[in-house]
């Protein structure tokens, strides 16, 4: 019992011993000679709560010991976030690593300097680019990205460009040129827009690249567009990329990075044929649709023409919805015309645009639909749409042209109403607008009704971003919209839309600073 009793008293003295905070527990791991408890109480100072800052003086020290150790210790520094750290952080790379624990220290350092958004680390953060470890080339890459500094631009292009360079690690430095969003990378970053490899396509991570350098880049795209870009055609001729190509990518994103300089290009690809008719008709969707992003007016004319020619019912709804998304009147005679089709299939689309640009008159139009197609009745889902379109109709009844009445819907039950209202208080709304605009996009995601509301809200609250400064409330917008995309992860329905929601957070991010 006496020697049970010692033992429960030593136990206990041992855990009353326990650090209670970071700082306390860095000091442990810098004072323990024995790797595992160095570890343990790395741990346990990331974790514990108070004053973190404190803990960075012991947390340093432990970057001169041994690599797994100071692996754990740069995690920690980077996650604490203190500038003192990144000297000795720097001072911790290992220029020759002999074992996988050194290589995997120096990733790890790389890592923490990109936290730290250490300008000063940029140099051995190239160097450390070319090291033959890939995970450490990654860390090095994304940290440069993340510091942001155009001096690592040119390593990054030979990176993001390199016919020998792992697929992924290109990927990662595109990414990273996007960050640092410097016109220097246009040239690079353009023609990685139309790279691709045996299985892999480099276009997502350059055109995200292309939308965050922004502006820049819309000249060298209507250059592509229009044909004129000789060098990029030969080049393509070479890989074996058509020349349509260049234009469906080209036409598709300038809607994004563009103004109305780029809209007669637009408009003149919308009558583009090609031998492959395929091709053409991808030029000519991505050509609508950017010119529907755009809200371009110029476009509404040749559309309705489209919109009254076209055979395929797929690809009319999509000019309908660009016609819808421009919201001019001028477009309510073709989108009639082409809601009277005898075949249902391609009278949805049209109904659907007339019921987000029209007024009173096309309620008859939609209701008349409605009698006529359910007369025998209809699918819940039929159904469903039907009484969406008239909802939206009701709701431009009552609201006209009043963004603040409009802004009132963004909250309406139906997912057809809010989707309207998006469009409407982004065409006519202003900056106090857009925390409604916000918080209707983030809204949870059902079904496709939901998903279409969200999109819209994400092109509303664009437009007004683009007509006036949002300062620190769009830094505010853009951490809700990253926490509605996280949540979403994984989500296969909301992927496409949260992927423009993510394009515009960084927007906002930027245009915060």
């Amino acid at each position: 019992m006496r020697s049970l009793s010692a033992v429960l008293a030593c136990l206990l003295l041992a855990a009353c011993g326990n650090p209670s905070d970071p700082e306390g527990w860095a000091k442990r791991a810098a004072s323990r000679s024995r790797l595992d408890e160095k570890l343990d109480a790395i741990g346990h100072a990331r974790k514990a709560p108070g004053d973190r800052a404190a803990a960075v003086p012991h947390l340093v020290e432990v970057l001169s010991q041994a690599p797994r150790a100071r692996a754990e210790a740069a995690v920690a520094l980077g996650e604490i976030g203190d500038p003192r750290a990144a000297g000795p952080l720097l001072a911790a790379l290992d220029p020759a690593p002999r074992d996988r624990d050194a290589i995997d220290a120096n990733r790890r350092i790389a890592e923490a300097l990109g936290a730290l958004r250490a300008r000063e680390a940029v140099p051995a953060l190239k160097q450390l680019t070319g090291s033959p470890d890939g995970y450490t080339q990654v860390a090095a890459v994304d940290a440069l990205g993340r510091i942001g500094d155009p001096a690592a631009v040119d390593t990054l292009v030979a990176i993001a460009t390199g016919d020998r360079v792992e697929p992924f690690t290109a990927k990662k430095a595109l990414l990273a040129l996007g960050s640092i969003a410097d016109p220097r990378a246009g040239k690079a970053v353009l023609r990685m827009l139309f790279d691709e490899r045996p299985g892999v396509s480099f276009f997502p991570e350059a055109a995200f690249a292309a939308y965050q350098i922004g502006a820049p880049m819309a000249a060298p795209l209507i250059a592509v567009l229009e044909g004129r870009d000789a060098e990029l055609s030969g080049w393509a001729r070479e890989r074996g990329v058509v020349q349509g190509a260049l234009y469906a990518k080209s036409a598709q994103l300038l809607g994004d990075v563009a103004g109305a300089e780029a809209v007669p290009a637009l408009v003149n690809k919308l009558s583009y044929q090609d031998a492959d008719p395929g091709l053409a008709l991808y030029v000519r969707v991505f050509a609508a649709e950017s010119l529907g992003r755009m809200r371009a007016r110029e476009a509404v004319r040749p559309l309705a023409d489209l919109v009254g020619r076209e055979r395929d019912p797929d690809v009319r709804d999509r000019y309908c919805d660009a016609l819808s998304r421009i919201g001019d009147a001028g477009a309510v005679p073709a989108l009639r015309a082409a809601a009277s089709a005898q075949d249902a299939r391609f009278r949805d689309g049209a109904l659907a645009a007339l019921s987000r640009i029209g007024g009173a008159p096309e309620r008859a139009v939609v209701q008349a639909a409605s009698q006529r197609a359910c007369a025998g009745g209809c699918d819940a889902g039929r159904e469903a749409a039907f009484k969406g379109m008239l909802a939206r109709l009701d709701a431009a009844a009552a609201c006209g042209a009043d963004a603040g009445c409009w802004a009132g819907k963004l909250a309406d039950p139906s997912a057809a109403v809010r989707d309207r209202a998006a469009l409407e208080v982004g065409r006519a709304g202003g900056a106090k607008h857009a925390g409604a605009l916000a918080d209707a996009l983030v809204r949870p995601v059902e079904q496709d009704a939901d998903l279409a509301a969200r999109y819209h809200a994400v092109l509303g609250l664009s437009w007004i971003a683009s007509r006036e400064p949002l300062g620190a409330a769009g830094a505010d917008l853009a951490a809700k919209i990253d926490g509605m995309i996280a949540h979403d992860r994984g989500r296969t329905l909301t992927a496409g839309v949260n992927e423009d929601a993510l394009r515009l957070a960084t927007r906002l991010r930027r245009a915060a600073r």
